[in-house]
């Protein structure tokens, strides 16, 4: 048997209500382990001085004014949930009051049919057209693009080459003639 097991059962081997081999083995216990012999040393000693305390006897009118002290309680109470429920009942009637007269007024001073709703005009506008060409965006974007990447000439040439052919196509029609 370990410590832990003893501690357990140890309360059923102080009531003596333990079936016999285990009362063994917690005999056997104590005497291999001298922890678990103190704390049950400590548990009987208290026992014993528990038990031969004298008793309280109260004394002959205790009943009586026991008795008178918890009528004297329970008055209380009763005058306590009274004057709460006053209380409440009161709250009650003032919130219904007021309620039936935002009802009432609600209900009866409408000075003709409801008006509809009117809302302000909606303006609808073309949206701006997007700039697609790469010459003709925001000079903010043409100024923030590094002239270091090699993207960036190759884009602006393939756009001007139409232009270029186009150009190069009227000139050579200029010269035939």
């Amino acid at each position: 048997m370990d410590c832990r097991e003893f501690c357990d059962q140890h309360l059923a081997f102080v009531d003596d209500t333990l079936a016999g081999i285990e009362l063994v083995r917690m005999q056997r216990h104590i005497a291999e382990c001298e922890s678990c012999a103190k704390h049950d040393a400590k548990i009987r000693r208290a026992l014993l001085l528990f038990r031969n305390l004298p008793s309280i006897e109260p004394s002959a009118d205790f009943s009586r004014r026991l008795d008178v002290r918890l009528r004297e309680c329970q008055k209380e109470q009763l005058a306590s949930t009274q004057r709460s429920m006053k209380f409440g009942v009161i709250a009650a009637t003032l919130a219904s009051a007021v309620m039936l007269g935002y009802i009432g007024t609600t209900l009866y001073n409408q000075s003709g049919p409801p008006r509809d709703i009117v809302m302000a005009p909606v303006v609808a506008t073309l949206p701006e057209p997007e700039l697609t060409s790469i010459t003709n965006s925001a000079p903010a974007i043409v100024a923030s693009v590094s002239a270091g990447l090699t993207i960036w000439p190759a884009a602006l040439f393939a756009e001007q080459v139409p232009v270029s052919f186009a150009h190069s196509q009227l000139e050579l029609a200029n010269f035939t003639r």
